[in-house]
């Protein structure tokens, strides 16, 4: 007896047989991974057309604890990668972060997830956005010492643009050196717990226009290179030959952000004297306690710094912590403004540790205040938020 189709059901079967693969995923390119799923059920075609679509952007978040110590949906995503070649071509961008619970443990079987992971993303060539964010260090090394082993293959890595690195355990040096040596594309880099030295051959990472990491690695890339945005971590004192270094770029250095370290007076000097091309900094300055006492007035002494930086456009000091918000004083912000500007010509944007947020309007010659609700929106232009991935 003949079955009687509905024009819906025509239409998915007439599909299912006619539509050419490009033409499929370009229909499903926008679907939700739940669409996706169901989309995968309507025929083979359409299975293999889902999973390309589901494999190809990869967002895993997991945490450990006593009852569940190991990143099971890493695994499985791993291993299917590893199984079907289609796959791994497909997969642009790839962002795992683990988080381990307290009680957490590492279990033996640890380190086959591990060679997993860097199997997959060894087969994955066509990446184009690598985020490995695995929280190894915290984790007890037991039996033994765990971390994750770059991919060890010959391919070269031509799409991938944005790498970041943290909490994969003890670097291995020479693995990550050459893993830096099969990225031509890549323009953003961040190490933020990598501080070993680092030598890369001259033509390794040509287009990186940002860094994130500490200032020894950070004094080991920059030579050469065309970095217009950097990002310092850790220590409160920079060695002059490194901060020497990192003014070696091909192109100059256009943001520097410090808010991730404690800035003191001396190694601002430091800065000054070495990274004076910067048209925008941000700026942790260890002045807390100075600062609760004294009042803002005291940052009316930065005026002789601020003079060496000569094409210096935006201070962002809102990283800096106080103890009260009574340090707000308009008045006071103000004069700061006019100060630094009378030292630094090209100053047009100041956000002070109040978060109040102070821009030099040309045409009436006067510094004011950004409107409510406005001196929150980030202007920083600096590195970029893994989180968030723009095109670029």
């Amino acid at each position: 007896m003949p079955v009687e189709l509905n024009s819906a059901q025509s239409l998915t079967v007439d599909s299912a047989l006619f539509l050419p693969n490009e033409t499929l995923a370009a229909i499903c390119r926008d679907l939700s991974p739940s669409v996706l799923t169901a989309v995968a059920r309507v025929s083979r075609q359409w299975r293999g057309v889902a999973e390309w679509l589901l494999y190809s952007n990869i967002f895993i978040s997991e945490t450990f604890s006593a009852s569940s110590p190991l990143p099971y949906n890493t695994l499985r995503c791993c291993q299917t990668i590893r199984l079907h070649s289609h796959l791994a071509s497909g997969l642009h961008k790839l962002h795992i972060r683990w988080k381990s619970e307290h009680g957490a443990y590492h279990e033996p079987n640890f380190n086959m997830i591990l060679s997993n992971l860097s199997q997959a993303i060894g087969l994955a060539t066509n990446l184009e956005s690598l985020d490995l964010h695995l929280g190894l260090s915290s984790l007890p090394e037991h039996p033994t010492s765990t971390s994750f082993t770059f991919p060890a293959t010959d391919a070269c890595y031509h799409s991938l643009r944005r790498v970041s690195l943290s909490g994969i355990g003890p670097f291995t040096h020479n693995r990550l050196t050459n893993f830096l040596h099969v990225l031509p594309a890549a323009r953003h880099l961040r190490l933020p717990d990598y501080h070993d030295p680092i030598t890369l051959l001259p033509q390794a990472i040509p287009s990186l226009i940002s860094f994130s990491g500490s200032p020894r690695v950070a004094a080991a890339i920059l030579p050469g290179r065309p970095v217009q945005s950097l990002v310092l971590i850790g220590q409160d004192y920079i060695p002059d030959l490194d901060l020497s270094q990192m003014a070696l770029t091909s192109v100059p250095l256009c943001h520097l952000d410090l808010s991730s370290m404690l800035v003191t007076p001396t190694l601002l000097r430091n800065l000054s004297r070495n990274l004076n091309t910067v048209e925008s900094l941000k700026v942790r300055l260890a002045l807390r306690h100075t600062l609760h006492f004294a009042g803002i007035g005291l940052l009316a002494a930065l005026s002789h710094l601020l003079g060496a930086f000569r094409n210096l456009s935006t201070l962002d000091l809102s990283p800096t912590h106080v103890d009260h918000t009574g340090l707000s004083n308009s008045a006071e912000e103000l004069s700061l403004c006019r100060s630094w500007q009378n030292a630094c010509p090209s100053l047009r944007r100041v956000v002070f540790p109040s978060q109040t947020a102070w821009t030099f309007h040309e045409g009436d010659n006067a510094w004011l205040p950004v409107i409510a609700g406005e001196s929150r929106t980030r202007m920083w232009p600096g590195f970029y938020s893994f989180n968030k991935f723009l095109g670029s």
